[in-house]
């Protein structure tokens, strides 16, 4: 697993157990896979539960961490490639976020975004983790190529 144990200075992160966002915010969560994706927190206006949506996410429950997600640092993958192995948040299309790792599968000729989820227009280096917070990204990282 992908652990960051640097000095957290810049850590954007946010505990769900002390504050959560706005209604109708769309922001970054880590959920209790290991994945970074975006999510907006809402009830849909119906006055239910509020939830990390689509997904029905719980706060505390199913997403410990959340923060703004960042408009800086995005990288268009036809005009700079990562480093091999490096663990980065990755957009495609639709403007989904979701966290992956830069490797080449076993048996490819070119490096990709493990895991696969859609192909990537976008490209930034992963924020700082809240200390002792491990992605499932890394296991992607160590599996063999």
């Amino acid at each position: 697993m992908w652990r960051s144990d640097e000095p957290q200075s810049d850590a954007w992160w946010v505990s769900t157990k002390e504050f959560l966002p706005d209604n109708g915010e769309k922001v970054l969560v880590i959920d209790k896979c290991g994945a970074v994706h975006n999510q907006m927190f809402t009830d849909y206006g119906l006055g239910g539960k509020m939830l990390f949506r689509p997904d029905g996410l719980k706060p505390v429950q199913d997403v410990k961490w959340w923060m703004p997600i960042p408009i800086d640092g995005w990288n268009d993958i036809k005009k700079v490639k990562p480093d091999e192995g490096e663990v980065a948040l990755t957009m495609g299309a639709y403007g989904r976020i979701f966290s992956g790792v830069w490797k080449t599968p076993c048996g490819a000729r070119e490096p990709m975004f493990m895991p696969y989820v859609w192909d990537v227009l976008f490209w930034r280096p992963m924020p700082l983790l809240p200390k002792g917070v491990s992605l499932m990204a890394e296991d992607w990282r160590q599996s063999e190529t």
